[in-house]
């Protein structure tokens, strides 16, 4: 068992996604869904000029991974599918990316451009692990996020790259003190959630 931790820059709620039972990740952090597997935790921490540095925004151990044909293909994730004339969570939906014939697809979307039409410099950085890490226990915070306690401080993502902790004993008493201290599921809407309309990230 690992545990792998990133800094997340925005959260919308899109990567990862915790909605419709399961939390996803599904774009971005090609080197984590790469590398990555079933049984191993992902945290994401704010990033620096945030209002929460540091603090834990989510904590998701992956039940199972898949490809984004088998993604975009199960009824269970057809939900997170984006779709535009329904609620924002709807919106930011993550699974996006599936073949046509034998071209990528990329669904109008939060990384996609405004027009709908494919922003190749996310296609192509998504794609580069062909890995969708789903979890169905996780504990994901938002804007409330949490600090963490000084004797975990190696655990906490800093700076660009991701950190990847192989200290079982560590990971386990990290779990423990999570799970004595909150409730699994959703804690907090998404921190970058609060300016109007529907953003896009360019992936400049």
């Amino acid at each position: 068992m690992k545990l792998y931790s990133y800094v997340i820059p925005r959260d919308y709620g899109f990567a990862p996604n915790p909605y419709f039972n399961y939390c996803t990740l599904a774009t971005c952090k090609p080197r984590i869904r790469k590398s990555a597997q079933a049984g191993d935790w992902v945290a994401a921490y704010g990033a620096a000029g945030t209002s929460i540095r540091g603090k834990l925004v989510v904590l998701m151990q992956i039940s199972e991974v898949v490809t984004f044909d088998e993604y975009w293909e199960d009824a269970r994730f057809e939900s997170k599918r984006p779709v535009f004339n329904k609620g924002i969570i709807h919106m930011y939906g993550d699974n996006i990316y599936h073949h046509v014939d034998d071209r990528w697809m990329q669904e109008p979307s939060h990384h996609s451009m405004k027009d709908g039409s494919i922003n190749y410099a996310n296609l192509n950085r998504d794609t580069q692990a062909d890995r969708v890490l789903i979890a169905t226990e996780f504990y994901y915070f938002g804007n409330n996020a949490i600090d963490i306690p000084q004797e975990y401080d190696k655990l906490i993502g800093r700076g660009r790259n991701h950190t990847v902790c192989k200290d079982e004993s560590l990971i386990v008493e990290f779990l423990g003190y999570i799970s004595t201290n909150y409730n699994k599921g959703i804690q907090g809407i998404p921190y970058s959630r609060n300016t109007v309309g529907f953003a896009h990230y360019r992936g400049e």
